[in-house]
């Protein structure tokens, strides 16, 4: 099944077929035609991300790549079965930018660099090195900047985003002590005292960028994967509360540890 986290060089390569569908959806996805272009472009976007960009539903493109190979149902089951959790598991927006002063928030408007059909990556970025710890980037955009995420992440930037008449505002926040390599509570018999995770498997996801509900589905898909010996460790930026009843019901356990503000580490396992 494709999925919101397929990345879609590797679909193409394992399901050709669904390029047809691609470039019936956008002419965004034109340069896909190209292998070479394709290698390039499409190596780490995933399904979401293109359907962002391209300014398209998602779960609607996720229908006709599905239905294309033949999955349709098995992903209409998934859509069904978390119909309720978008709009129980709306991020809110952060309480440091409810507090912060007017004057810590920055804009940057990069519509007129794109407008004029440049790369507003370089202009970003030296917006970003000039800001001080304690100040905000407000980004304005005409398309939400998905990739940029990432690129921030890394150095210890969260994002919450809005979208208002069309126009995207980022706002790009640090927390205090931000610190994505902080130690963390190890798999220890600790925090199960009956269980000894030697001689377990560990998945390990990190849905810390994702947007709601991607990261209550993509951890419900992984428990596909697990059986008694498998421990998921799940690194997430808020305590999902949502989440445990779903686990509940699918004979799973959740340990949850709190590293730092936006950053959580749960653990879970099958019951005994």
């Amino acid at each position: 099944m494709i999925t919101a986290e397929s990345k879609i060089n590797k679909m193409l390569n394992e399901f050709p077929e669904t390029l047809d569908v691609l470039l019936r959806a956008s002419s965004n996805f034109s340069k896909l035609k190209n292998k070479f272009l394709r290698k390039t472009l499409a190596g780490r976007v995933n399904v979401s991300q293109a359907a962002s960009i391209a300014g398209l539903s998602l779960n609607d493109l996720l229908i006709q790549l599905n239905e294309v190979i033949g999955k349709k149902e098995d992903f209409m089951k998934s859509i069904n079965s978390s119909a309720q959790i978008a709009e129980q598991v709306k991020a809110d927006k952060p309480e440091i930018l409810h507090d912060i002063s007017v004057d810590k928030i920055k804009d940057l408007d990069v519509r007129p660099v794109i407008s004029a059909g440049n790369d507003p990556l370089k202009n970003i970025m030296a917006f970003v090195k000039s800001l001080k710890p304690d100040e905000v980037m407000h980004l304005i955009n005409s398309f939400e900047p998905i990739p940029l995420y990432s690129v921030l992440q890394k150095k210890g930037y969260n994002h919450w985003t809005e979208k208002n008449d069309g126009i995207f505002n980022v706002y790009f926040y640090k927390t205090k002590n931000v610190n994505n390599n902080a130690d963390a509570p190890s798999l220890s018999p600790a925090i199960y005292p009956d269980t000894n995770f030697e001689d377990k498997k560990i998945i390990e996801i990190d849905v810390r960028e994702l947007e709601p509900p991607e990261p209550m589905l993509r951890v419900l898909e992984t428990l596909s994967e697990m059986d008694d010996n498998t421990v998921l460790v799940v690194l997430h930026h808020r305590d999902p509360l949502m989440l445990y009843e779903k686990l509940e019901e699918r004979g799973f356990q959740a340990a949850t540890h709190k590293i730092q503000e936006n950053y959580f580490r749960i653990i879970i396992t099958k019951k005994k």
